[in-house]
């Protein structure tokens, strides 16, 4: 696999430990010494790919005077340029969309130029992207269904929620033209929460982790309903794609919105090389799950997946011999 598009390479070079957010919320980590050093390529700041990539740090930091391994975050654009960064070298891990783990492991989309990535490994799930519908509650729009009709945004074109959404309405029977798609261009507000709660648009949709903040700023600004993605067209895209796994956004989190709402989505993976070191993998691995229920106390987040779901949904590439020790012995896989 060879790949000589110019990416992040001038500054995401330089790496911090995140102290806010999640890891903060985890606790701070101790002097270490430092036999061993691994980084997580991320995201931007202000996403949430950069603090959960803290709060694994922190945890693994916790214990580097026994293991020796000292964790530290990269920015990052993405799940694509975060694979590149792995597979130069530049970094130990990868976050990564579990789409875009799957495309870079057998070489298509954004990877067919550079060919499949064949020593690309998977290490663990984390949370789900969930497919999040947003309307407003005076559009008496209560299920997937009653989409029908209305002008929905279905999130950016040629995104992972785009190609969800496209794959939902084909499998309810539609046809172009039974929703009216609205695009960023067709907008006059800054954002599709705005556009939403100034009646530009009935619907948007928008794949993510939760909480999130633009959902919430919808929630704040006008009364809207999620709706739940759980009929026979959410159930066979499941079934007949493994990208994807069912999930739901706790209630209350968003106001006026006290039930939980079931739906699918994309997981947010964590990826490494089959060269990465056994031991450091085993490490990370660990850490992260004896840590869960500290993680979950911190966030919502990563109760979007069970400790069993994190250990198989999502997950294409093949496992890393060290985090294939820790599932065997912790009886997960």
């Amino acid at each position: 696999m060879q790949i000589d598009q110019p990416r992040l390479r001038d500054w995401r070079r330089i790496v911090v430990v995140a102290v806010t957010g999640i890891a903060a919320a985890i606790g701070t980590a101790g002097e270490a010494r430092a036999d061993t050093d691994i980084t997580i390529a991320s995201g931007r700041p202000g996403g949430l790919y950069h603090p959960v990539a803290g709060a694994i740090c922190k945890l693994v930091n916790e214990d580097t005077d026994e293991h020796g391994i000292t964790c530290t975050v990269a920015f990052g654009i993405g799940s694509i340029t975060n694979i590149e960064a792995m597979h130069d070298g530049e970094v130990t891990f990868a976050m990564a969309q579990s789409d875009t783990h799957r495309d870079a492991l057998v070489g298509i989309g954004p990877f067919e130029e550079a060919g499949p990535f064949d020593d690309l490994r998977s290490v663990m799930s984390l949370f789900v992207e969930q497919v999040t519908i947003v309307t407003r509650s005076d559009k008496d729009i209560q299920t997937f269904a009653d989409l029908k009709g209305k002008r929905v945004y279905p999130s950016e074109p040629g995104s992972g929620g785009y190609i969800i959404m496209q794959e939902l309405f084909r499998n309810e029977g539609w046809k172009p033209g039974d929703t009216t798609e609205i695009t960023d261009a067709d907008l006059k507000a800054p954002n599709i929460a705005q556009a939403l709660c100034d009646a530009e648009i009935d619907a948007f949709a928008i794949t993510v982790g939760h909480p999130s903040p633009l959902v919430k700023e919808a929630a704040d600004t006008c009364d809207v309903d999620l709706i739940p993605v759980e009929d026979d067209a959410a159930d066979a895209l499941v079934a007949a794609e493994p990208l994807y796994a069912k999930s739901v956004v706790p209630g209350g989190l968003y106001r006026g919105n006290p039930a939980d709402v079931a739906g699918l989505g994309l997981v947010a993976t964590l990826v490494t090389s089959a060269d990465a070191d056994a031991d450091a993998i085993y490490a990370v691995t660990g850490a992260f799950f004896q840590g869960i229920d500290r993680l979950r106390k911190a966030s919502p987040l990563f109760s979007s997946l069970s400790v069993e779901q994190m250990a198989t949904d999502g997950l294409s590439a093949p496992l890393h011999e060290g985090a294939a020790q820790y599932y065997s012995e912790a009886g997960l896989r």
